[in-house]
């Protein structure tokens, strides 16, 4: 908890697959998966998701967003079976509406209409979105997996914020990025990942830039 760990990587050397592991959307073959000392491996993703593990995956649209839903029903997929968000069967769309509109103010999200579906935003309003329902849950484990990937200068200041906001408040953060710099810049520790394994963990502040070079290459000496 109150650290971002980095996880760099080439692409394709199993950061992607290291997020699904975690966040329950991939069978572990192998290994094990604690969440505060519980050992969830090969859990459901709704049974980690309620033990404080929240995800924003690399495809927002495709994977962490409904795009044919509203703002308002994205906005509450974690929330619609919780009692104040529900009545009976239903949801209390009152009460969604109200709770969206608190996390549209608090994260400065532009949405031209709750009922349009959420395709039609920007970028950067997307992901501020699936920044907001992820983040107003509380988490004890937040994976950002690529999480300014395509964003405008303005909008990947804020995600950036808005990770060492969570870090100083007591989440532990996991930011997985192939911008080296990005994960230089927030992240306390790095850890390497090379052909599906993670072969050294520096520390961020005090970095050998040439070192982690070698490791993602797979350099043969280089690893930590």
């Amino acid at each position: 908890s109150g650290e971002i760990m980095g996880v760099a990587g080439v692409a394709g050397n199993g950061q992607v697959e290291l997020a699904e592991c975690i966040t329950g959307l991939r069978h572990l073959t192998g290994g094990h998966v604690l969440i505060a000392g519980v050992d969830l491996t090969n859990a459901t993703p709704c049974a980690i998701a309620s033990a404080g593990v929240n995800y924003i995956p690399a495809d927002r649209l495709g994977v962490g967003l409904v795009p044919n839903l509203s703002t308002v029903e994205n906005a509450v997929l974690r929330k619609y079976k919780q009692d104040a968000m529900c009545r009976r069967s239903f949801i209390d769309y009152g009460a969604a509406c109200t709770y969206t509109d608190g996390l549209i103010e608090k994260f400065d999200i532009a949405v031209p209409l709750r009922n349009a579906p959420v395709k039609v935003l920007s970028g950067g309003n997307m992901q501020k979105l699936l920044l907001a329902r992820e983040i107003e849950e509380n988490p004890r484990l937040l994976i950002a997996e690529h999480p300014t990937r395509g964003l405008d200068v303005g909008a990947t200041e804020f995600v950036r914020k808005t990770l060492l906001e969570q870090r100083d408040h007591g989440v532990a953060v996991l930011l997985i990025s192939e911008d080296l710099d990005e994960i230089l810049m927030v992240a306390d520790r790095v850890a390497v990942m090379y052909e599906g394994r993670i072969v050294g963990v520096v520390d961020a502040h005090h970095v050998d830039i040439a070192q982690i070079g070698l490791m993602m290459a797979g350099a043969a000496g280089a690893r930590a």
